[in-house]
């Protein structure tokens, strides 16, 4: 049985997390130790359930390699501490006390991985992959629940999170392949063995629901259409005689299911696109706006900058090059 210390908690916080029957045999664990302040033994628990305040105080000054699981506790949520809890490695964050609540999931994840038995990096991938088929913003809920499989005790990228990571990014560029006319899959496929695997889920997340917004099926062609062949002309009324989609119903419908303008999203797949062969090709400036239909130069220019916050010529040059006055 993995033994629990309820470490500055409120004495009414802490008979009611006592008195959950989440205890025993059925999460495997229970509460062998209560204390009002910090201790200066932590040897022997595998886990700790601190109010918030005290639990971020000891994780900044225990190394987080010397404790063993920390969870906080407010009654009253706070982005902030739940924050600081991210950085300083704490196990959860949880604001309510129930039966099937944050509490009882973190005990089964926290069980699985201290029986060696946690989840499998598949089964990770392919609950991520099923956020980015739904465009749901629940990723982020989810990968912060599970941030402690990307990581190692002492906060370090862990192979586990890599594998998660590489699953997901094969698995998400080989259902959509259009994503490789707008992302360049080696920058992920090399940063993944020193950058923060989570943060980069949700960067590519992001920047798949900017090319492809949540929408419904009766949408799908369009956006396979758009997508597939962005240097073609992408004219509304183009693809509404190609789609044979009566042209102000596309723009009412597409405005309707995305929230965007269509004329607004084609241009930004454009210069997504536009970001792309400027990084990835030599083709000229003038090349890369003709090929994606922009016959004036600095209109091009303009959009790019609104976009990108830079003009074309300044977002091609390396990120450490020396600008001589």
């Amino acid at each position: 049985m993995h033994k629990v210390l309820l470490l500055a908690l409120d004495s009414d916080d802490a008979e009611r997390i006592s008195a959950l029957s989440i205890w025993g045999e059925s999460s495997g664990f229970e509460i062998t130790a209560f204390s009002k302040q910090l201790v200066m033994s932590y040897d022997g628990f595998d886990l700790i359930i601190a109010g918030a305040e005290a639990g971020l105080t000891l994780l900044r000054t225990v190394k987080s390699r010397h404790l063993p699981a920390v969870i906080l506790y407010s009654d009253e949520p706070s982005f902030e501490a739940a924050r600081q809890g991210m950085i300083l490695h704490a196990y959860d964050y949880i604001t309510e006390i129930s039966e099937t609540g944050t509490l009882a999931e973190a005990l089964i994840r926290l069980r699985g991985e201290l029986s060696g038995s946690s989840i499998s990096p598949r089964s990770i991938a392919a609950r991520i992959i099923a956020f980015f088929d739904g465009r749901d913003e629940a990723i982020y809920n989810f990968i912060s629940d599970y941030a402690h499989e990307f990581k190692t005790r002492s906060g370090r990228c862990s192979d586990k999170g890599r594998e998660i990571f590489s699953i997901v990014r094969e698995e998400v560029f080989a259902k959509y392949p259009w994503l490789d006319l707008y992302i360049n899959d080696r920058i992920y496929r090399t940063a993944a063995e020193t950058e923060d695997t989570p943060a980069m889920i949700m960067t590519l997340f992001s920047e798949f629901c900017e090319l492809s917004p949540r929408h419904s099926g009766q949408l799908d062609e369009l956006f396979d259409r758009i997508l597939l062949y962005p240097d073609e002309d992408l004219r509304q009324k183009t693809l509404s005689t190609e789609l044979h989609i009566n042209s102000t119903y596309l723009s009412t419908v597409f405005l309707a299911q995305t929230g965007i303008r269509f004329v607004d999203y084609i241009n930004s797949v454009k210069l997504k696109r536009a970001a792309f062969l400027l990084l990835d090709t030599k083709l000229g400036i003038t090349e890369i706006a003709s090929r994606l239909d922009y016959k004036d130069n600095s209109y091009f220019s303009k959009l790019f900058r609104a976009k990108y916050g830079v003009t074309p010529s300044m977002f091609r040059l390396p990120n450490d090059y020396d600008f001589q006055i």
